[in-house]
Protein backbone atom coordinates (compact mmCIF):
# COMPACT_ATOMS: atom_id res chain seq x y z
CA UNK A 1 0.00 0.00 0.00
CA UNK A 2 3.36 1.98 0.92
CA UNK A 3 4.47 1.57 -2.35
CA UNK A 4 1.05 2.51 -4.08
CA UNK A 5 0.61 5.54 -2.21
CA UNK A 6 4.28 6.21 -3.10
CA UNK A 7 3.51 6.21 -7.20
CA UNK A 8 0.43 8.34 -6.19
CA UNK A 9 2.58 11.13 -4.94
CA UNK A 10 5.34 10.83 -7.69
CA UNK A 11 2.01 11.42 -10.24
CA UNK A 12 1.08 14.30 -8.06
CA UNK A 13 4.43 16.13 -8.06
CA UNK A 14 4.41 15.11 -12.13
CA UNK A 15 0.77 17.17 -12.39
CA UNK A 16 1.47 19.62 -10.10
CA UNK A 17 5.15 20.56 -11.75
CA UNK A 18 2.91 20.76 -15.34
CA UNK A 19 1.13 23.60 -14.06
CA UNK A 20 4.13 25.86 -14.11
CA UNK A 21 4.17 24.81 -18.07
CA UNK A 22 3.31 27.19 -21.04
CA UNK A 23 1.30 24.67 -22.56
CA UNK A 24 1.67 26.27 -26.14
CA UNK A 25 5.07 24.70 -25.85
CA UNK A 26 3.94 21.32 -25.65
CA UNK A 27 2.97 18.92 -28.22
CA UNK A 28 -0.57 18.39 -28.17
CA UNK A 29 -0.68 15.15 -27.63
CA UNK A 30 1.89 14.98 -25.30
CA UNK A 31 -0.48 17.17 -23.13
CA UNK A 32 -3.67 15.03 -23.85
CA UNK A 33 -1.62 11.61 -22.79
CA UNK A 34 -0.03 13.95 -19.88
CA UNK A 35 -2.71 15.66 -18.29
CA UNK A 36 -4.96 12.65 -18.53
CA UNK A 37 -1.95 10.15 -17.49
CA UNK A 38 -1.52 12.30 -14.27
CA UNK A 39 -5.48 12.23 -13.82
CA UNK A 40 -4.81 9.33 -12.12
CA UNK A 41 -3.11 11.19 -9.12
CA UNK A 42 -6.41 12.07 -7.58
CA UNK A 43 -7.96 9.04 -7.98
CA UNK A 44 -4.71 7.05 -6.67
CA UNK A 45 -5.10 9.08 -3.34
CA UNK A 46 -8.56 8.58 -3.17
CA UNK A 47 -9.03 5.20 -3.27
CA UNK A 48 -6.14 4.13 -1.52
CA UNK A 49 -7.20 6.16 1.21
CA UNK A 50 -10.38 4.18 1.19
CA UNK A 51 -8.51 0.73 0.84
CA UNK A 52 -6.52 1.68 4.22
CA UNK A 53 -9.79 2.86 5.83
CA UNK A 54 -11.23 -0.60 5.20
CA UNK A 55 -8.75 -2.26 5.96
CA UNK A 56 -8.55 -0.93 9.24
CA UNK A 57 -11.92 -1.29 9.74
CA UNK A 58 -12.42 -4.75 8.98
CA UNK A 59 -9.10 -6.16 11.19
CA UNK A 60 -10.08 -4.09 13.84
CA UNK A 61 -11.74 -6.37 17.09
CA UNK A 62 -14.32 -3.55 17.06
CA UNK A 63 -14.77 -1.17 14.43
CA UNK A 64 -15.70 1.51 16.73
CA UNK A 65 -12.13 2.25 17.66
CA UNK A 66 -10.77 2.17 14.26
CA UNK A 67 -13.63 4.77 13.65
CA UNK A 68 -12.82 7.18 16.48
CA UNK A 69 -9.21 6.94 15.36
CA UNK A 70 -10.06 8.08 12.10
CA UNK A 71 -12.62 10.68 13.49
CA UNK A 72 -9.55 12.39 14.92
CA UNK A 73 -7.93 12.24 11.50
CA UNK A 74 -10.43 13.80 9.74
CA UNK A 75 -10.62 16.63 12.37
CA UNK A 76 -7.02 17.26 11.62
CA UNK A 77 -7.48 17.33 7.93
CA UNK A 78 -10.06 19.54 8.05
CA UNK A 79 -8.30 22.13 10.67
CA UNK A 80 -4.72 21.52 9.99
CA UNK A 81 -4.28 20.40 6.95
CA UNK A 82 -6.55 22.95 5.05
CA UNK A 83 -4.84 26.25 6.40
CA UNK A 84 -1.17 24.40 6.04
CA UNK A 85 -1.77 23.01 2.11
CA UNK A 86 -3.66 26.62 1.26
CA UNK A 87 -0.57 28.30 2.57
CA UNK A 88 1.91 26.05 0.83
CA UNK A 89 0.37 26.60 -2.35
CA UNK A 90 -0.75 30.15 -1.54
CA UNK A 91 1.54 32.24 -4.21
CA UNK A 92 0.99 29.98 -7.13
CA UNK A 93 -2.61 30.40 -6.70
CA UNK A 94 -2.12 34.41 -5.67
CA UNK A 95 0.17 34.54 -9.02
CA UNK A 96 -1.98 36.93 -11.57
CA UNK A 97 -4.61 38.15 -9.33
CA UNK A 98 -5.62 41.76 -8.89
CA UNK A 99 -5.07 42.92 -5.05
CA UNK A 100 -3.23 39.64 -4.47
CA UNK A 101 -2.60 41.20 -0.97
CA UNK A 102 -6.13 42.23 -0.41
CA UNK A 103 -7.96 40.70 2.56
CA UNK A 104 -10.67 39.13 0.50
CA UNK A 105 -8.22 37.36 -2.05
CA UNK A 106 -5.94 36.19 1.17
CA UNK A 107 -10.00 34.69 2.59
CA UNK A 108 -10.23 33.16 -0.62
CA UNK A 109 -6.99 31.05 -1.05
CA UNK A 110 -6.66 31.00 2.43
CA UNK A 111 -10.60 29.76 4.03
CA UNK A 112 -12.60 29.43 1.49
CA UNK A 113 -10.24 27.12 -0.87
CA UNK A 114 -11.31 23.24 -0.37
CA UNK A 115 -8.32 20.80 -1.01
CA UNK A 116 -9.17 17.35 -1.96
CA UNK A 117 -7.91 16.56 1.60
CA UNK A 118 -11.59 18.00 2.43
CA UNK A 119 -13.47 16.15 1.22
CA UNK A 120 -11.22 13.01 2.20
CA UNK A 121 -12.02 14.28 5.63
CA UNK A 122 -15.96 13.80 4.80
CA UNK A 123 -15.54 10.77 3.67
CA UNK A 124 -13.83 8.99 6.75
CA UNK A 125 -16.66 10.55 8.50
CA UNK A 126 -19.48 8.98 6.49
CA UNK A 127 -18.07 5.63 4.81
CA UNK A 128 -18.15 3.25 7.54
CA UNK A 129 -22.07 3.31 6.51
CA UNK A 130 -21.51 1.87 3.50
CA UNK A 131 -18.07 -0.18 4.41
CA UNK A 132 -19.39 -2.15 7.83
CA UNK A 133 -23.45 -2.08 7.51
CA UNK A 134 -23.92 -3.13 3.99
CA UNK A 135 -22.51 -6.05 2.65
CA UNK A 136 -20.41 -5.62 -1.32
CA UNK A 137 -23.53 -5.90 -3.57
CA UNK A 138 -25.23 -3.42 -1.97
CA UNK A 139 -22.02 -0.96 -1.44
CA UNK A 140 -21.62 -1.48 -5.40
CA UNK A 141 -25.51 -0.44 -6.48
CA UNK A 142 -24.53 2.68 -3.65
CA UNK A 143 -20.69 3.43 -5.57
CA UNK A 144 -23.15 3.09 -9.31
CA UNK A 145 -25.66 5.25 -7.81
CA UNK A 146 -23.67 8.11 -6.82
CA UNK A 147 -22.03 8.00 -10.02
CA UNK A 148 -24.78 8.16 -12.12
CA UNK A 149 -26.56 10.82 -10.08
CA UNK A 150 -23.77 13.17 -10.13
CA UNK A 151 -23.87 12.69 -14.24
CA UNK A 152 -27.68 13.27 -14.21
CA UNK A 153 -27.65 16.15 -11.55
CA UNK A 154 -24.69 18.18 -13.85
CA UNK A 155 -26.55 17.60 -16.56
CA UNK A 156 -30.52 18.41 -15.95
CA UNK A 157 -29.50 20.36 -12.92
CA UNK A 158 -29.20 24.14 -13.81
CA UNK A 159 -29.80 25.97 -10.04
CA UNK A 160 -30.04 29.99 -10.62
CA UNK A 161 -29.43 31.00 -6.78
CA UNK A 162 -25.86 31.20 -6.07
CA UNK A 163 -26.48 29.82 -3.01
CA UNK A 164 -28.00 26.40 -4.27
CA UNK A 165 -25.33 26.44 -7.12
CA UNK A 166 -22.72 26.05 -4.76
CA UNK A 167 -24.50 23.55 -2.57
CA UNK A 168 -25.00 21.42 -5.98
CA UNK A 169 -21.40 21.92 -7.11
CA UNK A 170 -19.96 20.65 -3.27
CA UNK A 171 -22.37 17.40 -3.56
CA UNK A 172 -22.81 16.30 -7.54
CA UNK A 173 -20.54 19.03 -9.21
CA UNK A 174 -21.59 21.18 -12.34
CA UNK A 175 -20.81 22.09 -15.14
CA UNK A 176 -17.53 24.05 -16.77
CA UNK A 177 -14.66 24.59 -14.33
CA UNK A 178 -16.10 24.59 -10.89
CA UNK A 179 -16.32 27.81 -8.59
CA UNK A 180 -15.36 26.75 -5.61
CA UNK A 181 -15.74 22.75 -5.04
CA UNK A 182 -13.27 21.13 -7.00
CA UNK A 183 -14.49 17.43 -5.55
CA UNK A 184 -17.86 17.10 -5.26
CA UNK A 185 -18.44 14.60 -2.31
CA UNK A 186 -20.90 12.10 -4.92
CA UNK A 187 -18.25 11.24 -6.90
CA UNK A 188 -15.66 10.79 -4.80
CA UNK A 189 -16.86 9.38 -1.98
CA UNK A 190 -17.95 6.78 -4.41
CA UNK A 191 -14.02 6.63 -5.94
CA UNK A 192 -13.52 6.22 -2.01
CA UNK A 193 -15.42 3.47 -1.25
CA UNK A 194 -14.21 1.44 -3.96
CA UNK A 195 -11.16 1.22 -2.26
CA UNK A 196 -12.92 -0.81 0.42
CA UNK A 197 -12.60 -4.00 -2.03
CA UNK A 198 -9.19 -4.48 -2.36
CA UNK A 199 -9.49 -3.07 1.92
CA UNK A 200 -11.53 -6.40 2.87
CA UNK A 201 -9.41 -8.89 0.36
CA UNK A 202 -6.47 -7.67 2.19
CA UNK A 203 -7.87 -7.95 5.75
CA UNK A 204 -9.17 -11.18 4.90
CA UNK A 205 -5.45 -12.14 3.97
CA UNK A 206 -4.50 -10.84 7.37
CA UNK A 207 -6.84 -12.93 8.78
CA UNK A 208 -5.63 -16.11 7.05
CA UNK A 209 -9.25 -17.06 4.85
CA UNK A 210 -7.32 -15.57 1.89
CA UNK A 211 -4.59 -16.87 0.06
CA UNK A 212 -2.06 -14.07 -1.37
CA UNK A 213 -1.83 -16.54 -4.58
CA UNK A 214 -5.73 -16.31 -5.05
CA UNK A 215 -6.32 -12.88 -3.84
CA UNK A 216 -3.57 -11.17 -6.81
CA UNK A 217 -6.01 -13.48 -8.95
CA UNK A 218 -8.89 -11.57 -7.67
CA UNK A 219 -7.65 -8.56 -7.94
CA UNK A 220 -6.08 -9.02 -11.58
CA UNK A 221 -9.72 -10.35 -12.76
CA UNK A 222 -11.12 -7.28 -11.30
CA UNK A 223 -8.44 -4.90 -13.03
CA UNK A 224 -9.28 -6.71 -16.05
CA UNK A 225 -13.23 -6.22 -15.93
CA UNK A 226 -12.93 -2.56 -15.35
CA UNK A 227 -10.28 -1.93 -17.80
CA UNK A 228 -12.86 -3.48 -20.11
CA UNK A 229 -15.63 -1.64 -18.64
CA UNK A 230 -13.55 1.56 -19.04
CA UNK A 231 -13.26 0.88 -22.87
CA UNK A 232 -16.96 0.03 -23.32
CA UNK A 233 -17.65 3.71 -21.70
CA UNK A 234 -15.15 5.66 -23.69
CA UNK A 235 -16.37 3.87 -27.15
CA UNK A 236 -20.30 4.43 -26.13
CA UNK A 237 -19.21 8.45 -25.23
CA UNK A 238 -17.54 8.68 -28.81
CA UNK A 239 -20.72 7.03 -30.56
CA UNK A 240 -22.84 9.35 -28.31
CA UNK A 241 -20.99 12.18 -29.44
CA UNK A 242 -21.40 11.27 -33.11
CA UNK A 243 -25.04 10.49 -32.88
CA UNK A 244 -26.35 13.46 -30.65
CA UNK A 245 -23.49 16.07 -31.18
CA UNK A 246 -25.11 19.04 -33.07
CA UNK A 247 -28.78 17.89 -32.18
CA UNK A 248 -28.71 16.53 -28.81
CA UNK A 249 -28.57 17.66 -25.42
CA UNK A 250 -25.30 18.97 -25.21
CA UNK A 251 -25.07 19.55 -20.97
CA UNK A 252 -25.40 15.53 -21.11
CA UNK A 253 -22.58 14.95 -23.55
CA UNK A 254 -20.75 17.68 -21.25
CA UNK A 255 -21.53 15.67 -18.33
CA UNK A 256 -20.61 12.55 -19.56
CA UNK A 257 -17.25 14.07 -21.20
CA UNK A 258 -14.34 11.34 -20.07
CA UNK A 259 -12.78 12.43 -16.98
CA UNK A 260 -11.96 11.01 -13.52
CA UNK A 261 -15.14 10.67 -12.34
CA UNK A 262 -16.83 9.27 -15.48
CA UNK A 263 -15.38 7.09 -18.45
CA UNK A 264 -11.90 6.89 -17.43
CA UNK A 265 -12.66 6.29 -13.85
CA UNK A 266 -12.79 2.31 -14.47
CA UNK A 267 -9.53 2.83 -16.36
CA UNK A 268 -7.93 4.54 -13.92
CA UNK A 269 -9.50 1.94 -11.50
CA UNK A 270 -8.09 -1.02 -13.65
CA UNK A 271 -4.33 0.67 -13.18
CA UNK A 272 -4.57 0.50 -9.49
CA UNK A 273 -5.73 -2.99 -9.26
CA UNK A 274 -3.28 -4.18 -11.83
CA UNK A 275 -0.18 -2.34 -10.44
CA UNK A 276 -1.64 -3.72 -6.42
CA UNK A 277 -1.72 -6.96 -8.07
CA UNK A 278 1.76 -7.29 -9.61
CA UNK A 279 3.35 -5.49 -6.07
CA UNK A 280 1.82 -8.27 -4.12
CA UNK A 281 3.08 -10.77 -6.86
CA UNK A 282 6.19 -9.34 -6.74
CA UNK A 283 6.81 -8.86 -2.95
CA UNK A 284 4.81 -11.49 -1.35
CA UNK A 285 4.90 -14.52 -3.97
CA UNK A 286 8.24 -14.10 -5.61
CA UNK A 287 10.08 -12.25 -2.16
CA UNK A 288 11.68 -9.70 -3.96
CA UNK A 289 12.02 -6.13 -2.46
CA UNK A 290 14.48 -3.57 -4.68
CA UNK A 291 15.48 -0.12 -4.27
CA UNK A 292 12.48 1.67 -6.61
CA UNK A 293 10.37 -0.25 -4.24
CA UNK A 294 11.72 1.37 -1.19
CA UNK A 295 12.34 5.14 -2.09
CA UNK A 296 8.92 4.94 -3.14
CA UNK A 297 7.24 3.73 0.14
CA UNK A 298 8.88 6.82 1.52
CA UNK A 299 6.80 9.06 -0.08
CA UNK A 300 3.23 6.45 0.58
CA UNK A 301 4.89 6.73 4.41
CA UNK A 302 5.12 10.39 4.57
CA UNK A 303 2.04 10.96 1.91
CA UNK A 304 0.11 13.40 3.87
CA UNK A 305 3.39 15.53 4.35
CA UNK A 306 4.64 15.17 0.66
CA UNK A 307 1.19 16.41 -0.20
CA UNK A 308 1.86 19.35 1.77
CA UNK A 309 5.41 20.40 0.66
CA UNK A 310 5.47 19.54 -2.70
CA UNK A 311 2.19 22.56 -3.01
CA UNK A 312 5.31 24.97 -1.86
CA UNK A 313 8.10 23.54 -3.93
CA UNK A 314 6.96 22.78 -7.31
CA UNK A 315 4.01 25.64 -7.10
CA UNK A 316 4.97 28.52 -5.00
CA UNK A 317 8.68 28.61 -5.51
CA UNK A 318 8.12 28.63 -9.63
CA UNK A 319 5.52 31.17 -9.01
CA UNK A 320 7.74 33.28 -7.17
CA UNK A 321 10.45 33.62 -9.34
CA UNK A 322 8.03 34.44 -12.21
CA UNK A 323 7.91 31.09 -14.12
CA UNK A 324 4.10 30.23 -13.35
CA UNK A 325 2.69 29.42 -16.92
CA UNK A 326 6.58 30.13 -18.65
CA UNK A 327 8.16 26.88 -18.49
CA UNK A 328 8.72 24.86 -21.52
CA UNK A 329 9.86 21.01 -21.75
CA UNK A 330 13.45 20.73 -20.49
CA UNK A 331 12.19 23.57 -17.87
CA UNK A 332 9.09 21.24 -17.02
CA UNK A 333 11.52 18.18 -16.99
CA UNK A 334 14.05 19.86 -14.68
CA UNK A 335 11.40 21.12 -12.53
CA UNK A 336 10.02 17.70 -11.86
CA UNK A 337 13.02 16.11 -11.22
CA UNK A 338 14.93 18.53 -9.10
CA UNK A 339 11.46 19.15 -7.17
CA UNK A 340 11.23 14.98 -6.57
CA UNK A 341 14.40 14.79 -5.34
CA UNK A 342 14.10 17.61 -2.89
CA UNK A 343 10.87 16.46 -1.65
CA UNK A 344 11.82 13.33 -1.18
CA UNK A 345 14.88 14.25 0.65
CA UNK A 346 12.85 16.08 3.10
CA UNK A 347 9.96 13.19 3.29
CA UNK A 348 12.97 10.91 4.20
CA UNK A 349 14.18 13.42 6.56
CA UNK A 350 10.56 14.17 8.23
CA UNK A 351 9.98 9.96 8.47
CA UNK A 352 13.19 9.95 10.39
CA UNK A 353 12.24 12.82 13.08
CA UNK A 354 8.76 11.11 13.46
CA UNK A 355 10.36 7.45 13.84
CA UNK A 356 8.54 6.08 10.86
CA UNK A 357 11.97 5.75 9.29
CA UNK A 358 14.95 3.96 10.21
CA UNK A 359 18.88 4.37 9.96
CA UNK A 360 18.63 0.87 7.97
CA UNK A 361 15.21 1.44 6.64
CA UNK A 362 15.92 -0.43 3.26
CA UNK A 363 17.79 -4.03 4.99
CA UNK A 364 14.45 -4.11 6.87
CA UNK A 365 12.05 -4.22 4.65
CA UNK A 366 14.18 -6.74 2.94
CA UNK A 367 14.19 -8.47 5.71
CA UNK A 368 10.69 -8.47 6.44
CA UNK A 369 9.52 -9.27 2.88
CA UNK A 370 12.05 -12.62 3.22
CA UNK A 371 10.48 -13.19 6.08
CA UNK A 372 6.94 -13.34 4.88
CA UNK A 373 7.90 -15.45 1.67
CA UNK A 374 9.30 -17.78 3.96
CA UNK A 375 6.48 -18.23 5.67
CA UNK A 376 4.12 -18.28 2.68
CA UNK A 377 6.32 -21.38 1.20
CA UNK A 378 5.78 -23.22 4.71
CA UNK A 379 2.25 -22.87 4.72
CA UNK A 380 1.90 -23.39 1.03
Amino acid sequence: MDILRGIAMVLVILQHSYLSVHRKTIPPLVDFLLWNMTGLAAVAFVSISGMVYSYFLYTASDWRHAYRRYAKRAAFLLLAAHPAINLSGYFFNAAGKENSSSAQVILNLMVLNFPITDMIAVCLLVAPVFVVCIGSAMRATVIIALLLSAVLVRAYSMPESATWSLLQELTFGGLGIPKVFWFPEASWLAIFLTGSFAGYALACHTKGTLEVSAMVRMINRSGLFLAACGVVLVLGYKMLKMAFGSAGNHNIILAVYPGQTTALLPGYLAALALLLAAFLKEIDIRGHYNRLFWLLSVFGRTSLFTFVIQFAIVESVPALLGMKGTLGPVGFVVLFVTGSLLIWTLAYLYGRWRGWISANDYAICVNMTRDRFFKCQVHG
